[in-house]
């Protein structure tokens, strides 16, 4: 069991980042800046990168973070955010929930801060370009990392439940450009005690670590929906909502859907239809639903006891060995060893 007392102390890094900015406050008063213009200005001071790879290994020249940061083969990681450490506007291609554990912070997106205050949460959907300012020592901020690669089928039931969430993870999946969801949770000590246990549950590595932390995960969704729905705020960075009802219709009508009727259901010419589609998600109408059909597979792989063919049926493919040739590409494996791979054998 974790308390937020046991995670006041600082760690090696935070003592050595804090020395830092006694000795060059200025540095720590700026707002996140892009890598290439923060390493521009730290040219002068070589303690930065020194600290950095002590603590951190390797300084790495990127401004977006692949999912190769994660530590582990699973799809929920936990983190504290470290104190003292220069901001440093970036973006990734996974999900990231933000949670501020103790004291205030400040979070930068399109160059402007917004407070974040005691038990504040913002889901950041891949691509958004942010960054957090110096955290304090009084300020706690916890970080949930989220493979989205793996989201639709990790997290599929709540996907299903809830019209809200499902907008802003089926867009970011699928269009990109959903931003970030906000939540204030306030005093809510089920929360604070849930977020406590999921990083508890990250540091301990045990037996069945990875399925306990999307199960814990799956809980705080529900936990935000149940209590703090009415608090929920998004900020879109995509000019187009249109396509969010589009792209959930497609979802639920994937197997024997042809373009044209997918045109007439929204009012749309087939070459309207087209265009959209391309300018919101990068892919055309097929593309877009062999993507989908194929997340269906692996998630009722994952999911369902239904045998392969009625997983292919289900799924919309008359031709099988299309299907397993498709999906083969698509994830290295075949339908069967994936299975295996989902319930560990």
């Amino acid at each position: 069991m974790l308390y937020i007392s046991d995670l006041m102390p600082l760690t090696a890094a935070e003592l050595d980042y804090r020395a830092l900015q006694q000795r060059y406050p200025f540095i720590h008063q700026l707002p996140p800046l892009p890598l290439p213009d923060l390493l521009r200005r730290l040219q002068s001071y070589p303690e930065y990168e020194q600290a950095y790879q002590r603590h951190f290994g390797r300084f790495e020249h990127k401004t977006n973070v692949t999912e190769q940061i994660f530590q582990r083969p699973q799809d929920v990681e936990v983190v504290m955010h470290p104190r003292f450490v220069p901001g440093i506007l970036h973006s990734h291609e996974f999900f990231e929930l933000i949670y501020v554990l103790s004291g205030t912070v400040e979070h930068y997106t399109d160059n402007t801060p917004q407070r974040l205050n005691l038990g504040d949460i913002c889901i950041i959907a891949p691509g958004v370009t942010h960054g957090i300012g110096t955290c304090q020592k009084d300020t706690l901020l916890m970080s949930v990392v989220l493979r989205a690669s793996t989201f639709a089928e990790t997290f599929f039931n709540i996907l299903q439940e809830d019209a809200m969430l499902t907008a802003f993870f089926t867009r970011a999946l699928y269009a990109g450009g959903a931003g970030i969801l906000h939540f204030s949770t306030g005093y809510d000590r089920e929360i604070c005690q849930l977020m406590l246990t999921m990083l508890y549950e990250f540091r301990s590595n045990k037996l069945y670590n990875g399925k306990m932390l999307n199960s814990l995960m799956t809980a705080c969704f529900i936990l935000l929906l149940r209590s703090h729905a009415d608090s929920a705020k998004t900020k879109d960075t995509s000019p187009n909502s249109a396509i969010v009802p589009i792209l959930h219709y497609l979802q639920n009508n994937s197997e024997n859907l042809t373009l044209h009727q997918l045109a007439q259901h929204f009012s749309y010419s087939d070459r309207q239809m087209t265009r959209l589609l391309v300018q919101s998600t990068g892919q055309n109408f097929t593309q877009l639903i062999q993507r989908l059909k194929l997340e269906k597979a692996r998630i009722l792989l994952a999911h369902s006891n239904l045998s392969i063919q009625e997983i292919i049926n289900r799924c919309g493919y008359s031709n099988p060995t299309y299907f397993y040739r498709l999906f083969a590409k698509n994830f290295q494996m075949t339908p069967a060893s994936y299975r295996q791979k989902q319930l560990g054998i």
